[in-house]
């Protein structure tokens, strides 16, 4: 067991707050740019949110107005609230810009101009109202207001506003307590005194209050990162999703997506294989210009992969006019030959699939096509394969190469769809498909029998 010391346990909590104030730049470029729209609607909406709080804060200001401050006090909160609303006006105006940097910058003045006129609000109030008693800067509950700028840079969702917001607190806090205990702060450790007498209880003061502050910020900036790193999470979740529809079928992505090692590590496995292939397609699209083929495969491997799709197959590869699919991949069925019965299924569906297409092709004019099918099961190893620059999920193995071979059966057996005797026998011998003649296939020393389905 490895003990830690001081220095693993410092390098550990430094990884840490670099990985919480660095993820920032680590979300991929396309994100990024969606993140900074939202910005800027967060943005937009904290503004409309100013002119809220800042008719609370007049309302506030008509019922507290007090004759004994005279003309100066009212100058001073309707003054602040004036420079209040103008400041939202002007932020709004920006905002409504094209100049990004413009409107980035700007949240950091709004935020400069919002804290300190709480800050001069409250040091012009000690001047009317203090009477040189400096426990007015230090007991005063105008300090509540610092709330407001840091509530502003939540609904715009951005942490550095939050920080910035917290660090205006800090400083003018600091600043007139400075002055205050300068000036002669009565301490005392009694909170009868703190409360309702002349007496200020330093540590509270000066240790408690800010760090109440402090643990608001802290908590809206971690609330603002877990929101960023859960969509990211998400975004990078439905990406995958998009991408492996293109291979697997809709049941098994939920799968995949919730246990990624399932196709991270490859393993030797069971699976149940599929050929099929174009019949003369080399001659056949000799004729057609590179538009019409790319229409054509398209359309034609559109119908193939939904047939395998619709049976819990996986779309391995698409070679030239060949389709590759897989049955019981990434995780083989837990019912004894069900992975080799959906691929007769597939199989079956594809012609359908065919007849469709055909018919749709002789409606204007065109020639129907013919396909062959091969199927065979067995041990293959199923995994990423490739270099760290592309990598593939596929499966390989001699079951790969003889679900081929018998796919080039077809041809010569005049089959549209072969399987091995291994399927049969794993479908439970259905009385549609009979035994073949046997047949050498390429690379195999041995006559094998193959069946064909009778159509």
């Amino acid at each position: 067991m490895r003990i830690y010391d001081k220095g693993d346990k410092a390098m550990l909590l430094y990884q840490k707050l670099k990985s919480f104030f660095s993820f920032y730049h680590a979300i991929p470029a396309s994100a990024m740019f969606l993140l900074k729209e939202e910005e800027i609607h967060g943005a937009a909406m904290a503004n409309k949110f100013r002119y809220v709080a800042g008719i609370g804060l007049l309302i506030s200001a008509i019922v507290n107005i007090s004759m004994e401050s005279g003309i100066k006090g009212i100058l001073v909160n309707f003054g602040a609230i004036l420079i209040y609303f103008a400041n939202t006006i002007i932020h709004r105006q920006i905002l409504k810009s094209e100049n990004l940097k413009l409107k980035s910058k700007y949240e950091y003045v709004s935020l400069f101009v919002d804290n300190t006129l709480i800050a001069m609000t409250i040091w012009n109030w000690y001047l009317l109202e203090g009477n040189g008693n400096p426990n007015f800067l230090v007991k005063n509950p105008m300090y509540y207001y610092f709330m407001i700028p840091i509530s502003f840079a939540l609904i715009q969702f951005r942490i550095q506003l939050v920080i910035c917001s917290l660090l205006f607190f800090l400083l003018y806090f600091y600043i007139f307590s400075i002055y205050a205990f300068a000036c002669g702060v009565e301490a005392t450790v009694s909170w009868y005194e703190y409360i309702l007498g002349s007496g200020v209880i330093i540590s509270d003061s000066l240790v408690a209050r800010p760090i109440a502050y402090v643990c608001l910020a802290i908590a809206v900036c971690y609330g603002i990162y877990r929101s960023y790193v859960m969509l990211i999470r998400l975004a990078n979740v439905e990406a995958q999703k998009t991408s492996l529809s293109r291979y697997f079928s809709p049941d098994l992505i939920d799968v995949i997506t919730s246990q990624p090692n399932v196709i991270e590590f490859g393993k030797r496995q069971k699976v149940t294989v599929l050929f099929s292939d174009i019949r003369d397609f080399t001659h056949f699209s000799e004729g057609m210009d590179t538009t019409s083929l790319s229409k054509f495969l398209t359309e034609y491997r559109k119908r193939m992969t939904r047939a395998v799709f619709a049976n819990s197959g996986t779309l391995d590869k698409f070679i030239g006019d060949a389709v590759m699919a897989t049955f019981g991949t990434p995780i083989p069925s837990d019912i004894s030959g069900l992975d080799s019965i959906n691929a007769v299924k597939s199989a079956k569906q594809m012609l359908v699939e065919l007849s469709s297409f055909n018919a749709d092709r002789e409606k204007v004019g065109e020639t129907p096509i013919k396909i062959g099918i091969g199927i065979h099961t067995g041990e293959v190893f199923a995994g990423n394969i490739g270099s760290e620059e592309r990598m593939e999920y596929t499966v390989i193995g001699d079951t790969v190469n003889t679900a081929s071979r018998i796919e080039s059966a077809c041809k010569p057996l005049n089959a549209v769809l072969l399987i091995s005797e291994d399927v049969w026998n794993e479908i439970g011998k259905p009385n549609d498909f009979v035994r073949t003649q046997k047949i050498q296939l390429a690379g195999k020393e041995n006559l094998v029998e193959l069946f064909k389905w009778i159509v």
